[in-house]
């Protein structure tokens, strides 16, 4: 079997979507005749709030190795700043921690004492020593760790492969503040390096790998598709069960530009309209990041203690559950699907065969994503969020199917497992 050293950040049991990535190639990889070795964090169980990402990790290094698979998982011990923010809160020492925040930014790329992810690459560099791979593969955010497989790659004469969740520099969801962009102007002269020595730069969509071609001016031979997909086997043995209550999910983080003030208002419309009595709207995981949103949805809630919970961040089965549990499913979009950037939720909801409600501030249905199927449906204002969410009530309340027409074909396309598998063909063939 061929080698694959993969260096990621986010890792599972920490419950983001980022981290069903990097898993779904070491859950899979084997399967094609690959034996990744994973090099990650070693996150803490039951992370559900925001402040546990930055206390540090108890005991020493886990390391898991069979003939199939390795996997070695590192404490992080706390940097200086991140101390400051689980002593005193993420409140206090703010200037102080702009200023450390700041410095890191430029230096981390220069000197290893300013770059608290360093320990990964010096972990790399032990195993590398020992143990010759086939290929190097870093999957950013952090993009600290594109310097890692760069710079193992001239170590030890190993290709290395450049996998973006998202845009790097290209990234237009970046706040433009003048200090944001001259950072992101300072980072391009790193990432124009890397991707010029890179046997292959990966993304989950066509829109962000054309941004990074067009900018770059990278050779097509060397862009590769890889687009996010569903954990199917997480759903495989949830049977949906007949319960009595119409059910709304929404699960991850929320961000301050999502539309969530549209979603709120026509659920606040739709309850006063129809009066349900067996009605529940879930918030699965919203705190685990700050957002302006989270406190009007707890408001919300205390006025309407029966239909609406707020649960904290589960493990990946355990969300499956509620995910398969559901009546429709809820995303909140700020920019539309139309370029082709599809979050791996909408995979992992599409999957369950449960209706999708998109809440979006642009107005277009254009999407590369099962257009003009019963998959998605959109909504842009507070009244058409109450009305498409009344449409589904009274098909519910009339005993019909609100299940999609999704294929069980249509759904391993769309499966985290397909996309390694087109990875793993990838490989081979260089």
């Amino acid at each position: 079997m061929k080698k694959v050293l993969i260096l990621c950040y986010d890792f599972p049991p920490l419950p983001s979507i980022g981290a069903q990535r990097p898993f779904s190639f070491f859950r899979h990889l084997p399967k094609y005749k690959f034996h990744p070795v994973v090099i990650t964090r070693k996150w803490k169980e039951n992370i559900t709030a925001h402040h546990q990402y930055f206390e540090g990790d108890e005991g020493k290094e886990d390391v898991t190795e069979t003939e199939l698979s390795t996997l070695i998982k590192l404490p992080e011990k706390q940097s200086f700043k991140n101390k400051l923010i689980s002593k005193y809160g993420i409140n206090n020492y703010i200037l102080l921690r702009k200023a450390i925040s700041f410095s890191e930014i430029f230096l981390k790329w220069i000197v290893p004492i300013a770059d608290d992810k360093y320990y990964i690459y010096k972990r790399a560099t032990e195993y590398l020593k020992e143990h010759k791979v086939d290929f190097i593969l870093a999957t950013g955010e952090p993009f600290i760790l594109f310097k890692y497989a760069y710079s193992l790659s001239k170590k030890f004469n190993t290709p290395f492969i450049l996998d973006y969740r998202d845009g790097w520099t290209t990234n237009h969801t970046v706040n433009p503040s003048t200090i944001n962009l001259f950072r992101l102007k300072f980072e391009s002269l790193f990432e124009k390096n890397y991707l010029n020595n890179a046997l292959l730069y990966s993304s989950v969509s066509e829109g962000v790998i054309n941004e990074i071609e067009q900018k770059y001016n990278v050779a097509s031979s060397r862009k590769f598709l890889l687009r996010n997909g569903a954990a199917t086997d997480d759903l495989k043995n949830i049977s949906k069960r007949n319960t009595n209550t119409f059910n709304l999910v929404y699960a991850g983080t929320l961000y301050d530009t999502s539309p969530v003030n549209e979603l709120l208002s026509g659920i606040e419309q739709f309850i006063n309209k129809s009066k349900p009595k067996n009605f529940c709207i879930y918030f699965i995981g919203i705190r685990l990041k700050p957002c302006v949103h989270i406190g009007v949805i707890e408001k919300l809630k205390s006025e309407y203690p029966k239909n609406i919970e707020i649960l904290d961040s589960l493990p990946p089965k355990q969300l499956a559950g509620y995910l398969q549990e559901a009546s429709v499913l809820l995303l909140l979009l700020m920019k539309s699907q139309k370029k082709g950037i599809i979050g791996g939720k909408t995979y992992e909801y599409a999957a369950t065969r449960n209706p999708i409600l998109v809440v979006q501030e642009e107005r277009t249905e254009e999407t590369p994503f099962f257009q003009g199927r019963d998959i998605q449906t959109f909504a842009f204002t507070a009244d058409e969020v109450a009305q498409k969410i009344e449409m589904y009530y009274n098909k519910y309340q009339r005993g019909e199917s609100l299940q999609t027409s999704i294929t069980d074909e249509e759904i391993f396309s769309i499966s985290r497992e397909y996309q390694v598998k087109l990875l793993a063909e990838k490989l081979n063939s260089l």
